[in-house]
């Protein structure tokens, strides 16, 4: 999966080449294959660079007149993630902004244009129905904060001004030292003001289709309260924000000189390369010990118990630990599991999501133990008896920091 996403990723930048000035060409690309958190998501095994290869696959197509190449890449980004709606605008202003805008209209509604653009969709909401009892997909109800109270008092001034910075290529600011958090954040939004005012002023076609589509993106999970901490959700908003910014680019290396022009088109990738390296380095530990400790958590309990006894696990990473296991997954994330969401949005603990779940076991880490924090939920335990209570459930396993636990038969 791994070797399949850097070859996607990189299939991206050869395409990109082409259509790029060569003022701004090596610069733009060799952030594009190099920055460190576009890097760290190809490792991570997920379908992010699919994702923007659907997308930058349907903007170029649009823009160089074949709409039906892209209504087929944009049908596909729109199963892959629904957040793939946002460029509609976008892509609309790509086709009929040609010369012939007339001739890219009809284009657009002809019958096969639009069965490549709504056949996959259609398909989706056909299983989708018959499978869930709805088209809308779970994990979208689950990763915004619409109709949620207690993420009203998540969503602060402070966590607002954090996710403009996580959306545009800095996902892991919130790690950052104090002052030099605030000076990315800083940094990061006078940058993107630069971007869309040099848009206004001469953008081209294709630098206003990506600098709407980050508009849109970054609104979108601003005013929905979306989740912004994950590094996969930054990455489309952060390739759109550096395809919007060729105009701006373009011109600064243009007033800089050709002799500074051409230190930065050679130093900018080969120092971006050498970073990327350095964090793939920290990084694949950190992963392996991840699969291992989740992977080897779920075999464990397997051998343990009979699939047959239909044990429910409660769980946040469901991952390599639903591929592995063979028992009933309850995922405190909502994502697979829709009779959590609304315990999600009340603002339950892990331990009462676990007592009302009737969960059989759960799986957390040593770090949520030691700091009462549960990625996705919030509290582990919310006072003193919730705290005995969790005292109160047997450990069966420990793998690399990934505890398993028994809940007590008597559990309220």
């Amino acid at each position: 999966v791994v070797v399949s996403n850097v070859a996607l990723w990189t299939l991206v930048g050869a395409w990109l080449v082409k259509s790029l000035p060569s003022v701004s060409r090596w610069p733009l690309l060799g952030t594009f294959l190099f920055w460190p958190s576009f890097v760290d998501n190809q490792l991570l095994g997920m379908e992010t660079p699919l994702f923007v290869m659907l997308l930058v696959g349907a903007v170029q197509s649009a823009l160089a007149g074949r709409l039906r190449t892209s209504a087929c890449a944009y049908g596909w980004a729109l199963i892959t993630r629904p957040e793939a709606v946002l460029l509609a605008p976008c892509l609309l202003y790509a086709a009929l902004s040609s010369t012939d805008g007339r001739r890219a209209a009809r284009m657009l509604v002809r019958p096969a244009s639009l069965a490549l653009l709504l056949g996959p969709g259609i398909a989706w909401a056909a299983f989708a129905y018959s499978s869930y009892g709805g088209v809308i997909p779970q994990s979208m109800l689950a990763k915004t904060g619409w109709n949620s109270e207690h993420y009203d008092t998540l969503f602060t001034l402070q966590s607002t001004l954090l996710a403009v910075p996580r959306l545009s290529f800095l996902p892991f600011v919130d790690y950052f030292p104090g002052a030099l958090r605030w000076a990315a954040t800083a940094g990061v939004l006078a940058f993107v003001a630069a971007v869309l005012v040099s848009n206004v002023r001469s953008g081209t076609r294709a630098s206003r289709t990506w600098a709407g589509f980050y508009a849109l993106y970054l609104t979108f999970f601003l005013v929905g309260k979306g989740a912004t901490e994950a590094s996969w959700y930054s990455v489309p908003s952060s390739v759109a924000l550096l395809l919007a910014a060729e105009p701006l680019v373009r011109r600064s290396l243009e007033r800089a000189g050709p002799h500074a022009a051409r230190g930065v088109r050679w130093a900018l990738p080969v120092g971006l390369a050498l970073a990327s390296a350095a964090m793939a380095s920290q990084r694949a530990p950190l992963l392996k010990s991840y699969v291992e400790g989740y992977g080897n958590s779920a075999d464990y309990l397997n051998e343990l118990t009979s699939p047959s006894t239909d044990q429910r696990v409660l769980i946040g990473e469901i991952g390599v630990y639903g591929f592995r296991s063979q028992h009933t997954i309850i995922d405190v994330g909502a994502l697979v599991s829709p009779e959590v969401l609304p315990m999600k949005n009340a603002g339950y603990s892990l331990c009462r999501m676990i007592q009302e779940s009737r969960a059989d076991y759960f799986v957390i880490s040593e770090h949520a133990l030691e700091t009462n924090f549960y990625p996705s939920v919030g509290d582990v335990w919310s006072g003193p008896a919730e705290r005995a209570w969790l005292e109160s459930c047997s450990e069966v396993s420990a793998y690399a920091g990934k505890r398993t636990y028994r809940v007590p038969e008597t559990s309220p």
